[in-house]
This record gives C-alpha cells, structure tokens and sequence, in this order.
C-alpha cells in the first residue's frame, strides 16, 4: 500500500535549498544574520518533512537522526565561541597588562582556550555530521532513492576534508545531491518490511 509524500517531499526540497542558499549568502558582509535565519527555516522544514516521512512509513531514524545532528551543532558551536572568546580576553588583557600575552600565565591560557575552541568546533563538526550521515543513510533505506546514500557519503568526506578546505567542495556537492534526493523522491512511497525497519 503506497502513502502519500508530496508534502514532505516539498518542505525537504524547500528546506534543502534554503540551506544551500543560506551557506552560501553566510560569507557576504551585512547578510550573515539573513543567511543564518534561512539557514534555520531550511533546517526546520527539513525535520518536519523527515518526521512526517518516518510517521508514515514507520521509521523514525532520518527525524531522529537529524535532529541529533542539529542539537549537536546548536551547543557545540555555542560552547566553542565561548571558549573563543575567553582565549581571546584573556589574551587581551594579558597584552594590556604585561605588553606581550604570551609573557604572562593568562596569556597562556588565552592561547589554550582558542586552541580547544578550535579543536571543540572540528569535534562538534564531525560528530554533528555523522548524525545528519546516519539520518541520509536511513532516508536512502526507506526510500530507495540513491542520492540520498550519495548525500551520505559526501557529507561524511566533506567533513571529514574540511579542514585542508577542499572539504567545502564536497559539502556543496553533498548538498545538491541533497536537493536532488528530494526531488527525485516519488510521491508516494510503498511501505515494505525494510521501510519499517528501526
């Protein structure tokens, strides 16, 4: 019996390029706090759109999954600007006291909260995308649509790259193939055993 997933098939396309155009537009000068909120709406629709899928076939991995990775990415980054912004007043004052930070112990420790805001961020960053990798691979296993397994595994390289940059290239590509998945997502869908699979 097939279930009816034109809505969900709509807010994920919606949601899927909103976050595109959202990444995109976040390095323009004065449009950041506009590229961050169609960054959330796009998030959003695509949770909405994962949980009425997995309503509807009886899986709730994908919604599961994905939010995981959205809390995941929400107080990691959070934690790592705070840590940021120690290192970097600690730094300041330690240069405003002493005219050099690394010649005094608060500079030091300055420096070492930059540096765990740092590797805090790149934790945050592989952690919150293995859950979104999780949540593609399973969309692939109840839907069938292949772009969705190719999401995956870009996403999961790209991560993996991002620090050598090139792995912006490929979280682009794990993007489209996103938008892609989406739109290659039939209306209806038939539930089988593998889509009730938990």
């Amino acid at each position: 019996m097939g279930v009816d997933v034109k809505s969900e098939r709509t807010l994920g396309l919606v949601g899927s390029i909103l976050g595109l155009v959202g990444g995109f537009t976040g390095v323009i000068p004065y449009v950041g706090a506009l590229s961050g909120s169609l960054s959330l709406v796009g998030a959003i629709l695509i949770l909405v759109a994962l949980k009425g899928i997995g309503d509807k076939l009886g899986d709730e991995r994908p919604f599961r999954y994905y939010l995981y990775s959205i809390v995941v990415a929400f107080v990691g980054v959070i934690l790592a600007l705070i840590l940021v912004v120690i290192g970097v007043l600690s730094m300041a004052n330690a240069s405003i006291a002493w005219g050099e930070p690394l010649r005094h112990p608060m500079g030091y420790f300055g420096a070492g909260m930059l540096i765990f805001g740092f590797l805090a961020f790149v934790a945050v960053l592989i952690i919150g995308v293995y859950f979104a990798k999780q949540a593609w691979e399973a969309m692939y296993e109840i839907t069938g649509v292949d772009a969705f397994q190719s999401t995956a595994k870009w996403l999961w390289w790209g991560a993996l790259t991002a620090i050598i940059l090139v792995g912006f290239i490929l979280l682009l590509v794990a993007s489209i193939y996103q938008i892609i998945g989406f739109a290659n997502l039939p209306e209806e869908l038939e539930t089988t055993p593998m889509n009730t699979a938990s």
